[in-house]
């Protein structure tokens, strides 16, 4: 039983914390709106990028959580082979979708008429924001479900919800910070 109320107790705090943080995510998005307004096809890009941190971010801490669950990671914060291997893997996967986006959300602004910048614009919004949130995100992954692990809790109950929301918070950030690079750069 004691087993069944843990469970229960790492979800409400972890989940009524994920709702608690994702309102900010919502309010930065709101400070946003004049950096979407001038350029109307940026907001193609925002989902798909707030979307593509989170699910890096729960795939690369269910990998982490496994590895701790099998042995073949210790539940230190020391950089090992498997360890090097996953962080890898991230960064390249933030990479490449990062790319993947900025394209895809300029030729869906192109075909649904949106008035959309140059194409480097979308590209480079989407790869600064993508690899930046990837290096803030993943080291926090690596930590929190370290951290879970030690303190017995399941990292899958634990690094999912909390990732996902962090991933929208940084995101939305970097994408933000993107797009004031942009403006700073005169593009």
């Amino acid at each position: 039983m004691s087993g069944q109320r843990s469970i229960f107790f790492q979800q409400v705090v972890i989940l009524s914390a994920c709702a608690l943080l994702d309102l900010t995510a919502g309010s930065v998005l709101e400070h946003m709106r004049h950096g979407l307004e001038a350029l109307p096809g940026l907001i193609i890009l925002v989902p798909p990028l707030i979307d593509m941190r989170g699910n890096i971010g729960c795939a690369l801490g269910s990998r982490l959580g496994t590895a701790l669950h099998l042995g073949t990671i210790k539940p230190r914060l020391a950089i090992t082979h498997e360890l090097k291997i996953n962080v890898l893997s991230a960064i390249i996967v933030s990479v490449l979708a990062s790319f993947a986006v900025g394209i895809l959300s300029f030729t869906i602004g192109v075909l649904a008429n949106q008035a959309v910048g140059p194409p480097y614009i979308f590209v480079f919004i989407a790869l600064f924001a993508g690899i930046l949130s990837g290096l803030i995100l993943i080291p926090i992954t690596v930590i929190i479900t370290t951290v879970a692990y030690r303190r017995r809790w399941d990292p899958d109950n634990v690094t999912a919800p909390l990732m996902t929301t962090l991933g929208d918070i940084v995101a939305i950030l970097c994408i933000f910070l993107a797009v004031v690079l942009v403006g700073w750069l005169g593009w």
